[in-house]
């Protein structure tokens, strides 16, 4: 499955890039689709990785490449919930005027075979809608440097299943 989507924001490329690539560890801080993350050294690369809770599962991601001054990155997933086989994300910022810049997100997901077969119909209109939040998101964060509505309700439900709660005999 491949999804694009394109998004103007209201701020220049250099504090967009800022907040994909160079705080990439941080995607938890704006992603409504990511409630906890935290960059990772990966063995044998000159980039980093990291690890996130999502929506669909623990997934953990490494840096393919990354272009500073292109601003373009690239990322593949190389842990991924039991949904998916291969995930691989593209990155594109581009400067409009001095504050005004559009970014490109190009996402190709491979489901697993069972999951694919049985609820693909269900996973991908899914996808799209949490990839085009994801964008929102960062609109949103970017522009007034504060969280979105979808990511404050995405964490509260989230950490609300997280903490266990006591076992009464």
């Amino acid at each position: 499955m491949k999804f694009k989507k394109s998004l103007q924001i209201n701020a220049p490329a250099s504090k967009v890039w800022e907040v994909l690539y160079t705080n990439y560890g941080s995607s938890c801080d704006w992603a409504s689709t990511v409630n906890e993350s935290k960059e990772r050294e990966v063995q044998n690369s000159a980039y980093i990785g990291r690890t996130c809770s999502t929506v669909f599962g623990d997934v953990s991601e490494i840096i393919d490449r990354a272009d500073e001054e292109r601003m373009e990155l690239q990322y593949h997933l190389d842990d991924t919930p039991f949904i998916m086989k291969a995930a691989t994300a593209n990155w594109k910022v581009k400067s409009l005027s001095i504050n005004t810049s559009e970014v490109t997100m190009d996402l190709d997901v491979t489901l697993a075979t069972v999951p694919g077969l049985l609820m693909g119909w269900m996973i991908k209109p899914k996808m799209r809608k949490d990839l085009y939040q994801t964008m929102e998101d960062l609109k949103y964060y970017i522009e007034t440097g504060k969280q979105s509505e979808a990511k404050i309700k995405s964490d509260q439900k989230y950490f609300k299943k997280k903490v266990k709660k006591p076992h009464n005999p």
